[in-house]
């Protein structure tokens, strides 16, 4: 009987470790997704590649009342043109490949490992170099209103 209850009580400390080891506050999750999330971005960019006849691909893989993230690619040498944030402010990191960001007047070459910090109400802008691949992604803190609040400059 002894034997049974030991067994037992390990068997329930066991479960108890595994219902406690990954604490969830349901009341505070408002992501979509509701849960963490790994992304391997050379398994997204080879699975959501630009599509033939687009120039560039922009995916939302998460968003709250805080942030939201996007995983983009770009062959428009052209690019989305100047333009600034009315209330967002956006960070983006080159994840492969080279561009350019219209930083503080000026178009700046990028490579991969670069990373773009712009405040709301400053311009810029991203645009692929011809026959180069440009890869990156962008945090939005908060994230963009409904209809977004991209101003764009130069139209």
């Amino acid at each position: 009987m002894r034997t049974i209850l030991i067994v037992g009580a390990l068997v329930a400390a066991f479960l108890m470790g595994q219902v406690l080891a990954a604490p969830s506050a349901k009341h505070l999750i408002d992501a979509s997704p509701a849960e963490s999330v790994l992304i391997n971005l050379a398994q997204w960019y080879a699975q959501h590649p630009v599509k033939e006849g687009e120039k560039n691909r922009s995916d939302v893989v998460f968003t709250s009342p805080r942030s939201a993230v996007s995983i983009n690619s770009a062959t428009d040498t052209k690019g989305i043109g100047r333009h600034i944030h009315t209330n967002v402010d956006e960070i983006i990191y080159v994840y492969k490949g080279e561009g350019e960001i219209y930083i503080n007047g000026t178009w700046t070459p990028v490579k991969a490992g670069d990373l773009h910090v712009c405040p709301r109400g400053v311009a810029h802008a991203t645009r692929a170099v011809a026959g180069k691949e440009y890869l990156s992604f962008s945090i939005f803190t908060p994230p963009q209103p409904k209809g977004g609040d991209r101003v764009m400059i130069d139209q």
